[in-house]
């Protein structure tokens, strides 16, 4: 295991302080460093609000608080680096500031438990994936003044404890329907660290979905490793279908984002559920990471590129308006420039609306990490770079075919004078572009409003407010 202290800009010295009230009972001014994805994003919304029933207060600048929590990813190498240069430049704080405690959560944590706890000695305490509910008991234990490593197993059940403090723009909350992943990729470390599949109920789902439309959410971003295989670890038969079906019963007037999508659970009663309910989006991110068929079976991804052909073909036949995401990965072991090109070309007659990319890095713990002919990663930045340059143009022309329509826009912000940020069903949140509008009326974030689209700048939407008022 490649140690962490390669990853450390230097070694900081932590305080030793304690804030207690007169009545003797310990309320700090906490603030939250949270990396990562939007399923790590969920778990920080969660303890936020088990430490504000708690009687502490969430602050939005480290340097107003007491003490810091730092949701860390630990999913690969970049990821990695950024959770230790954060824990580095709070400890840095720590010297500076009113900032008396550090604790570090997540993936990372969960991934290196004590060993990340010896090195970093900026840490008051570390706590795992499967223990960020007793977060309350963690801070009690490190105002106490011990340093704390609480880190456990998987949980055998996933359910979610709120209640939530949303750190997502007005009228966007995402809502995690399960943990952990079996598919086993060979590349990916997220089985070992969050734990094989385990889904909530659909009856928890659905109250919580009912409470933030009900608190004023317009769009739902359904996420979690694999949503097509919700459900298929619970006896109750539970699924993504009946799922889509149920929250699309709700009365209000929201959209429905599905996230994350394996090819392979692409079937007719998912594209049924999705043509069947008015409030789901034709948005699907469907990451297919390759299209060599050998590299795809060294991924095990369970299938090949005609496959993905075949399930590209399925989706656009059947989905009026659909607007695809995917992502891949460039630099597998053993991708040679042929295979390179052939990804290259697949990507070109493709044509997904949006493409992430990533390049591949050996982590400890997988099978692709023991592979021969690992890619250099001067090559692997190369790839990369030329195929975002491939996607722009992409991407380039679908935004251009959507000037002169008139689209329903999720006000996210105000940006200046006659200026709102939004997004249309096309531009998820965080991952895509957005659309910047200029209207002479005042808008209200967390509203839809009537947009009609007339420019394009890089990959971001330009339109008018064409509407005297929010629907």
């Amino acid at each position: 295991m490649v140690k962490l202290v390669k990853l450390r800009k230097k070694n900081l010295l932590q305080n030793d302080y304690k804030i207690v009230s007169e009545l003797g009972k310990i309320s700090l001014n906490i603030g939250f460093i949270s990396l990562g994805c939007a399923k790590n994003r969920v778990d920080t919304e969660i303890m936020m609000g088990i430490l504000k029933k708690g009687g502490h207060k969430i602050v939005a600048e480290p340097g107003k608080a007491d003490l810091v929590i730092i949701n860390t990813c630990g999913f690969i190498r970049e990821a990695k680096e950024e959770a230790i240069n954060s824990i580095i430049d709070m400890g840095r704080l720590k010297k500076s500031e009113q900032l008396h405690y550090l604790i570090a959560t997540g993936c990372l944590a969960q991934r290196y438990g004590q060993e990340l706890l010896d090195e970093m000695p900026e840490l008051d305490g570390i706590v795992g994936i499967s223990s960020f509910t007793d977060i309350n008991l963690a801070l009690d234990k490190v105002v106490s003044g011990e340093r704390v490593c609480m880190v456990s197993p998987p949980a055998e059940i996933f359910f979610e404890q709120g209640p939530r403090v949303l750190t997502t723009p007005p009228g966007l909350a995402y809502l995690k329907i399960a943990e952990g992943c079996n598919n086993r990729c060979s590349y990916c470390a997220i089985p070992n660290i969050r734990g094989a599949l385990r889904s909530r109920t659909l009856i928890d789902i659905e109250k919580e979905a009912r409470f933030l439309i009900k608190s004023g959410i317009k769009e739902l971003v359904i996420i979690a490793q694999d949503l097509g295989n919700y459900g298929s670890d619970l006896s109750t038969g539970d699924n993504l279908p009946e799922l889509i079906n149920q929250i699309n019963r709700i009365e209000g007037d929201f959209w429905i984002r599905l996230m994350y999508v394996h090819p392979i659970r692409i079937d007719d009663r998912i594209i049924q559920a999705i043509n069947n309910n008015d409030k789901v989006v034709p948005y699907i991110d469907l990451p297919i990471q390759h299209a060599n068929s050998r590299i795809l079976k060294s991924m095990n991804r369970k299938h090949d590129k005609e496959y993905l052909w075949s399930v590209l073909e399925k989706l656009r036949q059947n989905i009026k308006d659909l607007v695809l995401r995917t992502t891949i990965m460039v630099g597998y072991p053993g991708e040679t420039d042929e295979e390179f090109a052939e990804l290259v070309n697949f990507v070109q007659q493709a044509q997904f609306d949006w493409l992430g990319t990533f390049k591949y890095i050996a982590e400890e713990g997988t099978a692709a990490a023991r592979l021969e002919n690992q890619i250099s990663e001067s090559i692997a930045t190369a790839r990369y770079q030329h195929l975002l340059k491939v996607q722009a143009a992409i991407t380039r022309k679908k935004n251009i075919a959507r000037i002169g329509t008139e689209q329903n826009i999720l006000i996210s912000s105000r940006a200046g004078k006659n200026l709102y940020l939004g997004r249309g069903y096309f531009q998820a949140p965080e991952v895509d572009g957005v659309t910047l509008i200029k209207s002479d009326q005042t808008l209200k974030p967390g509203e839809f409003c009537q947009v009609r689209l007339s420019a394009i700048r890089r990959c971001d939407m330009i339109g008018e407010f064409t509407d005297e008022h929010c629907q």
